[in-house]
């Protein structure tokens, strides 16, 4: 029995922020500093990585952003 590594969730699903958001947290930028370059507060990036996680069934950043150059969501 092989191990499948498809995603849950079709990455067409973020918005353009959460692309947005995802481009900057590929880059190592922490969520107070995403929050002071987009112009809104912590609290809405952390929002913003919750739903990028949950749709692409990822634990953590990392993983959201390996996910995301996969199915060639981002490019890095």
């Amino acid at each position: 029995m092989g191990v499948s590594l498809t995603l849950q969730r079709s990455p067409a699903l973020l918005t353009p922020r959460e692309r947005e958001v995802l481009a900057l947290v590929a880059g190592g930028i922490s969520n107070k500093a995403i929050a002071r370059q987009l112009r809104v507060s912590p609290n809405t990036v952390k929002f913003h990585v919750a739903a990028i996680l949950d749709k692409l069934d990822a634990a953590t950043r990392v993983e959201a952003v390996a996910a995301a150059v996969r199915c060639g969501e981002l490019s890095l």
